[in-house]
C-alpha cells in the first residue's frame, strides 16, 4: 500500500505562538478577533467601499463570534482526546499528532500555520509583515522538528518582495518544508502569471517545492455596489462566504494561458479548501479559447498542449465534505485521474477527526490502486517529478 500523504492540517495555537519571541510580540498590535472574522467572510466585497458607507462593524460580525474564536477552541479539546492533550500548548505538541497519526496511519503531513497571516490586516509595514512570517515559519518548523520528519512545516511567504519570498522559500525548505502558500490573486498589480514570478517558480521547482492555494489566499476585486443588497447584513455575509472558486479559476486560467505550466512542467499546483466541484466544468471549459471558433477573435495558441492537458497535469486538488465537494465519486469520475488527492485538515472544525475512516467509506467503490493514488500515489509522484520524492 502507497503511504498516505496528509496535503492540509493546521497548528493553530492562536498568539501562543508568539511567546518565545517576547520582542516581536511587544512590536505587534493586540489581534482583533471580530475584525478578522469580517475581513474573511465580506472584506472582498467591502474593500472598495467607502468607510462611511459600510454596515458597522457589530452588524458585520458573524453570529457565532464567540463559537469560532472561544467556546468552540475549547470543545475541540473534547475532539482531540483521541490524539492526547487537553491544553492550548498541546495543539501544537508534535508528541501527539504523532500519535493521532499513527492512529490513522497516516505517515506524513504537511502542517500549517495561518497565525502569521493573521496581522495581515492590521500591520502596514511590510518589512515587520514578513519578520513576523519568518518567526512564524521558524516557530512552526521548530515546533515540527520533534516528528523526525513527518510533520512538514508549510512555508508561509510574502510576496510584495519576491526575492525575500524565494530567499523564505530556501530557507524553509532546510528545515524540511515541501509546500508553500500562494496568493490568488495579483500583489501590487502583479498577478503571479506575470514573468516576474518565474523566479519563483523555478526555485520550486528546483528545491522539490509544491506551491498551495488554500482558502483565505483566493482573494478577488468586486465592484463595490456588490455591498448594497439593502436588507440585512446576514445576505451580505452570505455573498461574502459563496465567493471562493472564483479566484482559482481565474488564477488556474492565467498559469495555463500564459505559459507557465510549460515553462516549468513539474510545478505542481495544489488546491486546498477551496473546493473541488467546479473542477470538472472548468476541465471541460478551458478548451474553448484554443477552440477554431475562439482562434478568430484571439489568434492561435502557441502552447504545444491543450489547455486541460495543463490542468490534469499540472494541478491537484483536495476535498472535505462540503456541499461543493459532493458527489466526491462523481466529481473524480468527471477528471483525469490523479488529480484528487488526500488531506485531512485536522484539526479544523470543518475537517475530518476521523479521516481514514470518512473516505474508507466515501470510497468504497474504487478500487484498491485507486484509493492508493488517492492516499499517497498521486502526491508521491509530484514530489518525484521535481527530483526530490518525499517518500
Amino acid at each position: 500500500m502507497t503511504a498516505i500523504i496528509d496535503i492540509d492540517s493546521h497548528f493553530e495555537p492562536g498568539g501562543d505562538w508568539l511567546a518565545p519571541y517576547p520582542d516581536l510580540a511587544a512590536r505587534l498590535p493586540k489581534l482583533d478577533a471580530g475584525r478578522l472574522a469580517v475581513n474573511t467572510i465580506v472584506g472582498d466585497l467591502l474593500r472598495g467601499v467607502p468607510p462611511e458607507q459600510q454596515p458597522p462593524l457589530e452588524e458585520l460580525m458573524p453570529p457565532g463570534l464567540l463559537t469560532l474564536f472561544g467556546d468552540e477552541k475549547r470543545q475541540e479539546a473534547d475532539r482531540r482526546e483521541e490524539f492526547a492533550g487537553k491544553s492550548q500548548f498541546q495543539v501544537a505538541n508534535a508528541k501527539a499528532r504523532l500519535a493521532w497519526l499513527d492512529e490513522q496511519g497516516i505517515a506524513i503531513q504537511n502542517v500549517i500555520c495561518l497565525s502569521g497571516y493573521a496581522y495581515d490586516t492590521q500591520i502596514t509595514d511590510p518589512g515587520l509583515t514578513r519578520e513576523v512570517l519568518a518567526t512564524c515559519n521558524t516557530w512552526l518548523a521548530e515546533t515540527c522538528a520533534a516528528s523526525q520528519g513527518r510533520l512538514l512545516p508549510v512555508a508561509a511567504l510574502d510576496y510584495s518582495d519576491l526575492d525575500w519570498a524565494v530567499a523564505e522559500l530556501r530557507r524553509m525548505r532546510g528545515h524540511g518544508s515541501r509546500i508553500f502558500l500562494i496568493p490568488g490573486y495579483p500583489v501590487n498589480g502583479v498577478p503571479p502569471a506575470h514573468p516576474s514570478w518565474d523566479a519563483l517558480w523555478s526555485e520550486a521547482v528546483s528545491l522539490g517545492m509544491a506551491p498551495m492555494l488554500h482558502t483565505g489566499f483566493e482573494h478577488m476585486s468586486f465592484d463595490p455596489g456588490w455591498a448594497n443588497l439593502g436588507g440585512d447584513v446576514t445576505q451580505l455575509r452570505m455573498l461574502g462566504g459563496a465567493h471562493r472558486h472564483v479566484s482559482p479559476t481565474t488564477l488556474l486560467n492565467a498559469l495555463v494561458y500564459t505559459g507557465v505550466f510549460e515553462r516549468f512542467p513539474t510545478l505542481t499546483l495544489l488546491l486546498a479548501e477551496v473546493g473541488t466541484g467546479w473542477l470538472p466544468f472548468l476541465h471541460r471549459e478551458i478548451d474553448d479559447r484554443v477552440a477554431p471558433v475562439a482562434e478568430l477573435f484571439l489568434g492561435k495558441s502557441k502552447l504545444p498542449m491543450k489547455p486541460s492537458e495543463y490542468l490534469a497535469r499540472n494541478v491537484r486538488a483536495t476535498p472535505l465534505s462540503a456541499g461543493n465537494d459532493q458527489p466526491l465519486l462523481r466529481i473524480m469520475e468527471d477528471l483525469p485521474e490523479d488529480m484528487i488527492v488526500f488531506s485531512s485538515d485536522f484539526p479544523h472544525f470543518e475537517g475530518f477527526t476521523d479521516p481514514i475512516g470518512h473516505y474508507r467509506e466515501a470510497l468504497k467503490e474504487l478500487s484498491p490502486e485507486q484509493r492508493d493514488r488517492f492516499y499517497g500515489g498521486s502526491i508521491a509522484d509530484v514530489f518525484a517529478r521535481m527530483g526530490d520524492p518525499i517518500v
